[in-house]
């Protein structure tokens, strides 16, 4: 006994021409939503971070488009940033009005300074300015070895925080560009 499917095949190919006709308003729209995306994270980290400049934080972002499965993501890098991204120098005044440094002034969270009184800053090996701290008195700074160097938070971490407030304005995004394009 042989099934005869009659009919089908034109439903096939009225599904094909309709994906056809939809597929570049979905892709652009979803091109126009990752950037947008991307944008929208670069923006709120800068604004809720304590990085210095808004490129670093551009620049450790990145953003993959698949058209053939029609997804879109935005990744940022996994590395920790040093403290000195956050970091602002402090002086004290010193013997005969001597302006001496004192430290540091670590903005990890926006307008939240918190000041690293025994802070100090070296050029690491790889040609990276690293931060370390000491408490008074303690001279062990001298010798470096098996001391840590200070980070912050990575890009990536920092976005981590922000995904789900940053959810609702892309999809909303997504579904204009997609309504401007389908037309």
């Amino acid at each position: 006994m042989a099934l005869n499917s009659t009919g089908f095949d034109a439903v096939d190919r009225e599904l094909k021409r309709m994906r056809d006709a939809q597929s570049p308003a979905i892709n652009s729209a979803i091109d126009d939503a990752a950037k947008f995306g991307q944008q929208l994270a670069v923006d709120a980290i800068f604004n809720k971070y304590g990085f210095k400049s808004k490129s670093y934080v551009e620049q450790h972002f990145s953003v993959s488009i698949n058209p053939k499965t029609l997804t879109a993501s935005v990744s940022a890098r996994m590395r920790a940033s040093s403290l000195t991204r956050f970091a602002s120098p402090r002086y004290k005044v010193g013997k005969r009005s001597a302006r001496v440094a004192g430290g540091f002034s670590i903005n990890v969270i926006r307008n939240k300074p918190v000041w690293f009184s025994g802070a100090f800053t070296v050029i690491g090996r790889n040609g990276n300015q690293l931060m370390f701290s000491r408490k008074k008195g303690d001279n062990s700074w001298r010798n470096l070895n098996g001391q840590k160097a200070l980070y912050g938070p990575s890009v990536a971490g920092s976005f981590g925080y922000m995904r789900d407030d940053l959810q609702p304005p892309i999809i909303a995004h997504l579904r204009k560009k997609y309504g401007q394009y389908a037309k």
